[in-house]
C-alpha cells in the first residue's frame, strides 16, 4: 500500500466531529473540502444557534454522510462534542470506524491537518492525540497566548506532564475511548481540560502531533471568553491538588519519621556517616513506597504510565537520596546540628529540584 493510499484508509476510517454555535458561511464550503478528501462520515452538533445560522446548517445537512444534530439552547462545546459522540455510539459506528476527530467550526484547523491527524491516530491507535500549535508564533493573540501558557503551566505543575497545547480543539479519539469520553465531566470549554486530566489519572496514553497555527482576524470568531471560560478550566486543574498534596505530605512525614527512628533509636551511637547513610535509605523506602500507596488509594497520576518508567523513577529516588544524605552528613558534621531538622530543609530543596527534573528526564522522548 502507498502513502496516498494509507492516507484516504485513515481518512476513511475517522468520523469528524464539528460543534457549531454561530459558524462562517465558510464552514459549508470547509466540510465539503474534508468530504473530498475522504472523511465519509460527518457530524455537525449545532449547539443553539439564532436563526440567522439557519442556512448554513441546512446546506450542510443536505451534504451526503453529513449528519447535522441540534442543542435547542447553548449547551456549551463540551455538551456538543458528548451528544456528538453519543449519536455515534447509538448507531454503532464504533464497530465500523477507527476514530473521530474532533475539529472547530471556525476554521482554525487545515484541512491538511485533520488528515495528519487521521494518520498520527493510526500510528498511535490506543491514545488520545492533540494537535498542537504554536504559540510563540507572532499571529497569536495575546489572550489565547495568555490562556494557554496559564493552563499548560498549571497542568505541568499539578500533573507533571507538559502539554505544548492544552486548549487545543484538534483531537483525535479511538473508537475504545468514545464512551470513557461520554461519562468524563463538563459541558462546556473546561470539558477538554478535564479530559487530558481524567487522561492522566486513569493512565490514558496521549499523543502530540503539530499542526499549523491559524487565526483570522485576531481571533474574533471565538465564543472563548477569557475570564469567563479559563476559571472553570483552572478550576478543574487544581482540583486534583488536595489529594496529590496530601500524598505528598503524608509520605514525606512517614519518611522523616522513619529517618529520625533509625538516626535517633535504632543506630544511636553509631558513626555519623553510616548511621545517616542508613537512615537516608531507610527514610527513602518508606517515604517512595507510602507516595506510590497513597497516589494508590487516591487515584492520583502524575505521570502517563508509571510501570513504562519504574526503574527511572527509582533511579531518580536514589539520586535523590544520595544528595540529601551527603548535604546531611557534611552540615551535621561542619556544625553539629541535629541530622533530622537538616534532613528536613534539605529534603525541601532537593524535591522542588526533583518536580522540576522528574517530567523532563523521566519522560524524555515521549509523545
Amino acid at each position: 500500500m502507498n502513502c496516498a493510499e494509507a492516507a484516504s484508509l485513515h481518512n476513511a476510517s475517522s468520523i469528524i466531529i464539528i460543534p457549531a454555535l454561530e459558524p462562517p458561511p465558510a464552514l459549508v464550503k470547509y466540510v465539503q473540502a474534508l468530504r473530498e478528501r475522504g472523511f465519509q462520515r460527518i457530524v455537525v452538533v449545532d449547539d443553539g444557534s439564532s436563526p440567522a445560522s439557519a442556512g448554513i446548517f441546512a446546506s450542510l445537512a443536505e451534504l451526503r454522510e453529513c449528519v447535522v444534530l441540534r442543542h435547542e439552547v447553548n449547551r456549551g462545546k463540551g455538551a456538543a462534542l458528548k451528544t456528538a459522540l453519543r449519536h455515534c455510539l447509538q448507531q454503532g459506528w464504533q464497530e465500523v470506524y477507527c476514530r473521530v476527530i474532533m475539529v472547530d467550526a471556525d476554521g482554525q484547523h487545515a484541512v491538511e491537518d485533520v488528515c495528519g491527524m487521521a494518520r498520527a491516530s493510526a500510528e498511535h491507535p490506543d491514545a488520545y492525540v492533540l494537535g498542537i500549535r504554536d504559540f510563540n508564533q507572532k499571529i497569536v493573540p495575546a489572550r489565547s497566548r495568555f490562556g494557554n501558557r496559564l493552563t499548560s503551566g498549571a497542568f505541568h505543575l499539578l500533573y507533571g506532564r507538559y502539554l505544548r497545547d492544552t486548549q487545543t480543539g484538534l483531537r483525535a479519539l479511538p473508537a475504545s475511548l468514545w464512551r470513557w469520553a461520554t461519562e468524563v465531566a463538563g459541558d462546556r470549554f473546561e470539558y477538554e481540560t478535564n479530559c487530558l486530566v481524567q487522561a492522566m489519572k486513569q493512565g490514558i496514553p496521549m499523543a502530540e502531533m503539530p499542526i499549523q497555527t491559524l487565526y483570522f482576524d485576531k481571533n474574533a470568531g471565538t465564543h472563548y471568553r477569557t475570564l469567563r471560560d479559563s476559571w472553570p478550566i483552572f478550576k478543574v486543574l487544581i482540583s486534583h491538588l488536595g489529594t496529590y498534596s496530601l500524598a505528598g505530605a503524608l509520605s514525606a512525614v512517614a519518611a522523616l519519621a522513619a529517618f529520625a527512628w533509625t538516626d535517633l533509636v535504632w543506630l544511636r551511637g553509631a558513626g555519623p556517616a553510616g548511621r545517616i547513610f542508613a537512615a537516608s535509605i531507610v527514610s527513602a523506602a518508606v517515604g517512595s513506597l507510602t507516595r506510590l500507596l497513597l497516589h494508590w488509594l487516591f487515584r492520583v497520576r502524575t505521570e502517563r504510565n508509571m510501570t513504562d518508567a519504574t526503574a527511572k523513577y527509582y533511579l531518580l529516588i536514589a539520586g535523590q537520596m544520595l544528595a540529601s544524605y551527603l548535604v546531611v552528613l557534611a552540615i551535621h558534621s561542619a556544625t553539629g546540628w541535629t541530622a533530622v531538622w537538616v534532613k528536613l530543609v534539605a529534603d525541601i530543596v532537593l524535591a522542588i529540584i526533583g518536580y522540576q527534573i522528574h517530567p523532563r528526564w523521566l519522560f524524555k522522548g515521549e509523545h
